[in-house]
């Protein structure tokens, strides 16, 4: 029994390890989009003067920029359901075995 939550302590432990690898590597991901949206933003500065073409750039750089980071937020949902589901089933799997090896414990032993 000990070494059964042994490997699920170990086991839950792996899958954190890798959501907060994979959740780190959107978040730099954002980090990065963050950066190319201001020096996006401080071209369209520097380079347009009439309003109407600012406006018009603006909007370009909102709807690339957004859409960008709706993606990086749905990837970032999608790994944290991932892990969710990883953890139900290792749990599953883990009172599975508890339920096998209660049941074993509890049965009559046979003489030999």
């Amino acid at each position: 029994a000990a070494r059964t939550m042994y490997e699920a302590i170990q086991g839950m432990a792996g899958t954190q390890l890798n959501i907060l690898q994979r959740l780190g590597e959107v978040q730099q991901g954002v980090l990065n989009q963050a950066i190319e949206a201001t020096n996006d933003q401080l071209q369209v500065i520097s380079k347009v003067r009439d309003p109407r073409e600012f406006a018009s750039a603006q909007a370009g750089l909102v709807k690339n920029h957004g859409q960008r980071y709706a993606e990086s937020v749905k990837q970032a949902v999608d790994i944290a359901a991932e892990g969710w589901q990883e953890y139900g089933d290792r749990l599953e799997k883990g009172l599975n075995a508890a339920t096998d090896q209660a049941q074993k414990a509890a049965s009559p032993r046979k003489s030999a």
